[in-house]
């Protein structure tokens, strides 16, 4: 289908179905995810696949830029300690239960290590965009944007000592270059450009006037920079803390110009939301589902029952408010994209063993899974917590 027809479609096709879904106080991003599935699965048109990869490198570059300039150090000094804690303890009981869950039906040991490493990622496009279309605002809402920013790093690290910790069950030397040394480059590397980028901004803004098209314009430049030079195989950070770190430096250095730049960015948002969710939609195989449904469920109750423990029982070690305890675990389910890019890693890096398909095909499907049931997920707790504005 030609390219700007196939846009078009999605874009219309989402609005409609968006309008249908609001009348059912239902989240329209499930609107956008379903529109993608009718115009790829029914209608069996496609996408080519560089708009793929431009929608989802533009959109979560934008999203993890966002997020950054959430962390102001007020903020920062505010959340804290609860944050830290929450992050830790929600971690290691998503890992831990989805390690138990996995090992119970298959009795490996090395695919149930790298499985639960994966599974502590959740997606910050995905949660901001439903965040984003209630228009919630909160202290639940605050702690749901720093945590999936932040945890998406520490998952770096889990995968980084889950690799090695499999290699060593499978009877492989892992060398200390590949499993520790560049996952340390991938996240440091990231926070020193991001931060270098928006130092640069900072400082350039402070020097001269700029109107707010000017701010606009070079925010979107530079998230798309930050994302562009993070993966340049010369350069191999990670993206998205990258653009994090990016956000970070502009609003902690130039709070205006900082603020200035949310507001302009989240009015372009929704086209843009709309594109990437029928992007996924149209990606969607799911032939897939019945050739490992048993490890699907498997995984995804794991991975389920450990987020929503572990951001409670995080919340109760921390102190913090009831609503807090009760459904952060449920803001926080949705699975990220850096653990479909991790699986790619963990593939390649498998590739002896075959565990490559099953560790990309599992969560290729549970990023599925988690993509349908996390979003009215969400949308209950935002609700319930009484931080919806619609």
């Amino acid at each position: 289908m030609n390219i700007y027809v196939l846009v078009a479609l999605i874009l219309i096709l989402g609005f409609i179905l968006g309008r249908i879904l609001r009348k059912l106080r239902l989240t329209e991003i499930l609107a956008y995810i379903l529109s993608g599935i009718i115009i790829g699965q029914v209608l069996n048109f496609s996408a080519p696949e560089q708009f793929n990869v431009i929608i989802t490198g533009i959109t979560l570059a934008l999203v993890a830029y966002i997020i950054g300039l959430s962390f102001s150090f007020a903020f920062l000094k505010r959340m804290g300690r609860r944050l830290i804690v929450i992050l830790i303890v929600q971690v290691a009981m998503t890992f831990a239960a989805t390690l138990g869950f996995v090992y119970l039906l298959t009795g490996k040991l090395a695919l149930s290590v790298i499985l639960a490493s994966l599974a502590p990622a959740t997606a910050p496009a995905g949660t901001i965009a439903v965040l984003r279309d209630l228009r919630a605002k909160g202290t639940l809402t605050d702690m749901t944007i720093a945590l999936v920013g932040l945890d998406d790093a520490l998952v770096i690290v889990v995968y980084s000592l889950g690799i090695m910790w499999a290699k060593s069950l499978l009877g492989e030397q892992a060398s200390i270059s590949s499993s520790f040394v560049h996952p340390l480059w991938e996240i440091f590397g990231a926070l020193g450009i991001g931060a270098a980028i928006g130092a640069a901004i900072s400082y350039f803004a402070k020097k001269i006037h700029l109107s707010s098209d000017h701010i606009f314009l070079i925010s979107i430049a530079a998230a798309i920079l930050g994302w562009g030079l993070a993966e340049m195989p010369v350069i191999g950070v990670s993206p998205i803390l990258t653009c994090m770190a990016l956000g970070t430096a502009v609003i902690n250095l130039n709070v205006q110009i900082g603020t200035r730049s949310n507001e302009l960015i989240d009015n372009i948002m929704t086209p843009v939301f709309v594109l990437f969710f029928a992007a996924i939609g149209m990606a969607m195989e799911f032939s897939l589902f019945h050739l490992m449904w048993p490890l699907i469920i498997v995984y995804c109750v794991g991975r389920i029952i450990g987020k929503i423990a572990g951001c409670s029982l995080g919340a109760v070690v921390s102190k913090s408010e009831p609503k807090i305890k009760r459904y952060l675990g449920l803001a926080m389910l949705d699975q990220a994209g850096v653990a479909v890019g991790l699986s790619f890693l963990a593939a390649q890096a498998l590739s002896e063993y075959e565990l490559g398909g099953i560790i990309i095909t599992l969560m290729a499907t549970t990023t599925v899974v988690h993509g349908l049931i996390a979003p009215p997920l969400i949308q209950y707790a935002v609700r319930k917590a009484g931080e919806a504005n619609i």
